[in-house]
């Protein structure tokens, strides 16, 4: 009984923070909000500017961003190296709802004092603006990518592999089998041996699907216990296991796999 209880009371302590949690994002900064509050404000507006494409497509048409800060005795300092990883944070958001965008998106952020003649327009907003010439460009009408794969941690059958195909699957050993007899055939497959990388890579660890609505490849997670992630100019994009969305692979990425590392290049 008492046990039962204390279950009640955390629940209603969950339920009651979790409503405090939607009520902050519900209403926009006030005036004496801190940088960071500031900053996944101007998150959340621009995920908001996202447009559907039709198809299951969506898209982020903006490659020009001025947020807008009108605050008293701001620390400018502070806002400015927060809002210095506006680019790189929006970019990992959009990926991670896989959404189209522009290859380069130019932000930048103004602070100013009010004064008696500004309009009461909020602590904070946000500019967005567009060239034509920058959307995403649409999808591929026949044949795939190119997409080289170069092993540069841990040991495969081969050293460099390059594909043209929509689907290439990742794992420990050419033919693994699973619980139920199942044969699975892995397009990069690492040796299998006990030299502290090439055994923390899943016998089925990932897969690598290319998305002809969007002309992108994806990687996906398909091992539950053996982590995996993408390495992006000094940021690590974590890919969930058994995540249907995947994460969106670019030219350049270093995808992890336990402690195997591959090296994609994308045509």
């Amino acid at each position: 009984m008492r046990e039962n209880q204390v279950s009640a009371r955390i629940w209603h302590i969950g339920r009651d923070l979790q409503s405090r949690v939607r009520g902050f994002f519900d209403h926009p900064p006030g005036s004496d909000a801190a940088p960071l509050e500031l900053f996944h404000a101007a998150l959340d507006e621009l995920e908001r500017r996202i447009q559907p494409a039709g198809r299951g497509r969506r898209i982020f048409p903006y490659d020009r961003i001025v947020v807008r800060i009108v605050q008293a005795d701001a620390d400018r300092v502070a806002i400015e190296a927060i809002f210095d990883q506006l680019e790189s944070r929006l970019r990992e958001r959009l990926e991670e709802l896989r959404c189209e965008r522009p290859d380069a998106i130019a932000t930048s952020v103004m602070v100013t004092e009010p004064t008696a003649d500004d309009p009461e327009t909020g602590v904070l907003s946000v500019e967005c603006s567009g060239d034509p010439e920058a959307q995403p460009a649409p999808a591929l009408p026949d044949g795939y990518p190119r997409l080289t794969i170069t092993v540069a941690k841990g040991r495969c059958s081969e050293a460099e592999y390059v594909f043209e195909e929509p689907t290439i699957a990742i794992g420990r050993t050419e033919e693994p089998t699973d619980a139920f007899g199942q044969v699975r055939r892995n397009d990069v497959a690492f040796l299998e041996e006990r030299d502290g990388i090439n055994e923390t890579v899943g016998r089925a660890h990932a897969r690598i699907q290319y998305d002809r609505s969007s002309g992108h490849y994806y990687v996906f997670n398909e091992s539950s216990s053996n982590p995996t992630s993408i390495q992006r100019r000094g940021h690590t994009i974590r890919v969930a296991p058994r995540d249907p969305r995947g994460v969106r692979l670019q030219s350049g990425d270093q995808l992890q796999l336990g402690r195997a590392v591959l090296r994609v290049s994308l045509e």
